[in-house]
């Protein structure tokens, strides 16, 4: 019988990063998610990609 549950990922995401936004960016944050089938982790690591990539 094979185990359930989900697939093991090929890089090990193990920090966890916690931040504040006023209210408003959160919202706009928020909607760009749901307008672009995302969730806010995946906006926010996308975010921190692109600045990181554009500063090499």
């Amino acid at each position: 019988m094979s185990k359930a549950g989900r697939p093991k990922a090929d890089v090990k995401k193990e920090k966890v990063v916690s931040i504040r936004m006023k209210p408003e960016d959160y919202a706009k944050v928020k909607r760009y998610a749901e307008s672009s089938n995302k969730t806010i982790t995946q906006v926010m690591q996308e975010g921190v990609t692109k600045l990181l990539d554009e500063k090499e």
